[in-house]
């Protein structure tokens, strides 16, 4: 059975697969339009944002651990 920590990892490898992605749109010149480039960066906020919140969860988690 997965626990928290476990649950956490599985989606920030999720997100760091979708960052990738992302980015290799980005850096390859495969935007098609500023609506897609602008969909994409606000993609990309979204992904670091809720990766430094998973990350900041588990460092709480750790410290209420110790």
């Amino acid at each position: 059975h997965m626990d928290e920590y476990d649950v956490v990892q599985f989606v920030q490898r999720i997100i760091r697969e979708r960052r990738i992605q992302v980015l290799e749109v980005l850096e390859n010149k495969g935007v098609k339009s500023m609506e897609q480039y602008q969909h994409l960066m606000g993609e990309l906020d979204a992904i670091n944002h809720l990766n430094q919140e998973l990350s900041d969860m588990l460092e709480r988690q750790e410290t209420l651990d110790v």
